[in-house]
């Protein structure tokens, strides 16, 4: 039997990266899933794709930062799907740039983006899985979140992702609602193509104990996990899953240019 039989997904920022392979594997392990993303050409798409493989997807346009969008697209799923088991919430864009660098606009577009928006996400999933008896909630943080390095936007939201998991997790454990983050280093994505080929993945390998990025989907198993049974006595953690890079981060820091985990799907 399947990992998730009979259970409905949600895929913030499902339509690329880390969110696409992940709705993949749990469409895969039995799921049907709902992708939700900005960008709603990609996420029909996505969609497709996997539909065609035999999954039951659909995908949702959505803005992540908009309250009122976000309700309306979790109305929609229960509309859908008649129910609700796990959310995934890997929607998340990336910044570069010293502080002096960084303006306000891009620092609150950052915080909405990769923070609140995990906030108004567990907002609008709560109530759906208190009806259905309990449920899990993956949150997309990253090692940028315990250490200074990056941009100081995201380094301030992926490390509050990983704080409102913690409070989440204590707050929700009474519904049976688990709530779980996983920290990935560098991913190859589509979004940090870029940089990749400035250098970046050169520069960064060599620290990496593997020697290498992740590939998305081997986040993606990791958030299949937290989200199953397998992982039933598990709320509260971080998972971190970098190449062991954080084991040996190294204080001197890449340049700027070069030094962005960009894997959000934005």
């Amino acid at each position: 039997m399947n990992r998730f039989d009979a259970r409905v997904a949600v895929v913030t920022g499902g339509a690329s990266g880390i969110g696409l392979e992940t709705a993949a594997r749990l469409v895969a392990e039995g799921a049907a899933v709902a992708l939700v993303d900005f960008d709603e050409a990609n996420a029909e798409r996505a969609a497709a794709q996997l539909g065609a493989q035999g999954g039951r997807v659909k995908a949702y346009a959505v803005d992540v930062t908009d309250e009122g969008s976000i309700r309306a697209a979790y109305a929609a799923v229960i509309a859908e799907f008649g129910r609700l088991d796990v959310v995934v919430n890997s929607a998340g864009i990336a910044a570069r740039g010293t502080l002096d660098e960084t303006e306000f606009e891009e620092w609150r577009r950052v915080l909405d983006v990769d923070l609140s928006s995990i906030y108004l996400s567990a907002r609008m999933s709560v109530p759906h899985f208190r009806r259905n008896g309990g449920g899990a909630i993956v949150n997309i943080a990253s090692i940028a979140g315990m250490f200074g390095v990056v941009n100081v936007a995201y380094v301030a939201a992926k490390g509050g992702v990983i704080a409102l998991t913690r409070q989440l997790a204590n707050e929700l454990a009474a519904d049976n609602i688990r709530v779980n983050a996983i920290s990935p280093g560098f991913v190859v994505t589509a979004l940090n193509m870029e940089l990749r080929a400035q250098g970046a993945e050169e520069r960064w390998a060599g620290r990496i104990p593997l020697g290498r990025y992740a590939k998305p989907r081997e986040i993606a198993a990791a958030c299949a996990f937290l989200a199953s049974d397998d992982a039933s006595y598990m709320t509260g953690e971080n998972l971190v899953i970098d190449g062991g890079l954080s084991a040996v981060l190294r204080p001197d820091p890449v340049p700027a240019p070069y030094a962005c985990m960009e894997y959000g799907t934005r």
